[in-house]
């Protein structure tokens, strides 16, 4: 991986290893925690709609990521998470449990943020063709953590309770902070436009309307991960009914996945250059409609197999979605243009899950399944054989969506000029 050689990013790469191996340890524990206080499953499922609520407004994060720097906003980020996590130490009986809820609604917010400031601080910490090369490598890390924090968040959680699991991961937000703080960068300038508040904030949509590439694959993604949103209550019934195990068995499934992570992190940089970026979230969202296909199957080996296979495709997606926003983004707009693309490819996605709950009841789920897989199916053929080209000028798309003069063409600026058809950092 390409991106390691830069020692900067080994140590950002470290710090979000620590703390985001913290955070999810903790995070699979709150809905527990929660069941144990008020022996409520609905009060538990609560926690993780509190979670999503935040990406309603990301937008307004996307805002102020493109208003200052990165790395200082990371850094206070991070701390904000920590001093929020430290709450639940007082956390005792079932009336402190607004504190939970309180934590989690911090917890979506923080992440949003983190996760639009990281990608955007690796526009400007590393060169275009590295790109695909550091978001496999955190698509690996996704992989270990899936597998290792639920088993170290549980134990911690039942051997000593919540309140020392959110001390353990305030800690390893102090770590990502101290990562943060030695690496040495030079941002790019942050946007003062003096635009009304409005036009500041749309412009992250209007860009991804003005790119075919980005409009093309964010429409897509939005309607296949629409499709994804039904497995939420599905998944318990292929366990339960399916399978004839406990719930409990769902643990594994996801601890399986991560093992798909892992291989697709070590191939998705490799995957980009050989297919482009459209081409292989296509291939990507195909292999997730594949796995989701044989969940329908009542076979332990098979549906494990399948959970193998989405947690490949998923992190295959992940790559590519990343990589190609980065690339294609000037670094002014690369808050807005993250937060909005995800804000609409999430959005779908929630919407869903309340309708898969209610048609679970009077649809046989393997139906379901049959047309969420043929969704996701169509949306990656979509892709993989109509692909639209890369933009010739990065700059130039970001420029025309912001009502400003184009750069004149063959210039490079943030972001380069790619040409037309080409696949940014492909050496053929």
């Amino acid at each position: 991986m390409t991106a390691f050689r830069d020692g900067r990013f080994r140590r950002l790469y470290v710090g979000d290893a620590l703390s985001g191996f913290g955070d999810t340890a903790l995070l699979l524990a709150l809905g527990v925690w929660v069941k144990d206080l008020t022996g409520s499953n609905s009060a538990a499922g609560a926690v993780f709609l509190a979670m999503g609520l935040p990406v309603l407004f990301a937008p307004l994060a996307g805002r102020q990521i493109d208003r200052v720097r990165r790395k200082p906003l990371l850094m206070v980020t991070n701390a904000i998470a920590g001093l929020a996590v430290l709450a639940l130490l007082l956390v005792r009986t079932a009336e402190h449990t607004w504190i939970i809820y309180g934590v989690a609604v911090v917890h979506g917010c923080v992440a949003t943020v983190l996760m639009a400031g990281r990608n955007a601080l690796l526009k400007d910490l590393l060169p275009d063709q590295d790109l695909a090369s550091a978001n496999a490598a955190f698509g690996t890390l996704f992989g270990f953590t899936r597998i290792l924090a639920p088993l170290v968040g549980s134990g911690i959680y039942a051997a000593f309770g919540g309140r020392l699991l959110a001390l353990f991961d305030a800690l390893t937000f102090l770590a990502a902070i101290t990562a943060l703080a030695t690496v040495r960068i030079v941002e790019s300038p942050p946007e003062r436009t003096g635009d009304r508040f409005g036009t500041e904030l749309l412009a992250g949509l209007r860009y991804i309307r003005s790119v075919p590439l980005l409009s093309q694959v964010t429409v897509v993604s939005a309607i296949a991960f629409g499709a994804v949103g039904f497995l939420e209550p599905i998944i318990f019934v292929v366990v339960e009914d399916g399978l004839h195990r406990p719930a409990a068995f769902f643990g594994v499934i996801v601890s399986v996945q991560g093992i798909g992570a892992i291989i697709a992190g070590f191939t998705g940089a490799w995957l980009l250059r050989r297919a482009g970026e459209a081409r292989a979230i296509g291939g990507a969202l195909i292999g997730l409609g594949l796995g989701c296909a044989t969940l329908a199957v009542g076979a332990t080996p098979v549906v494990l197999g399948g959970a193998i296979g989405i947690g490949l495709a998923v992190t295959w997606f992940s790559i590519g979605w990343n990589t190609t926003l980065q690339r294609h983004t000037p670094s002014r707009l690369q808050g807005r243009v993250f937060t909005t693309a995800g804000m609409l490819v999430t959005v779908p996605q929630t919407a869903s899950i309340g309708v898969a709950a209610a048609l679970i009841v009077v649809v046989d789920h393997r139906l379901l399944l049959a047309v969420l897989s043929l969704v996701i199916l169509l949306s990656g053929l979509r892709l993989l054989t109509r692909p639209r080209p890369a933009p010739v000028a990065t700059a130039q798309a970001g420029d025309a969506a912001a009502g400003r003069e184009p750069v004149p063409q063959g210039a490079v600026p943030d972001g380069g000029a790619v040409p037309d058809g080409a696949v940014p950092g492909r050496r053929d």
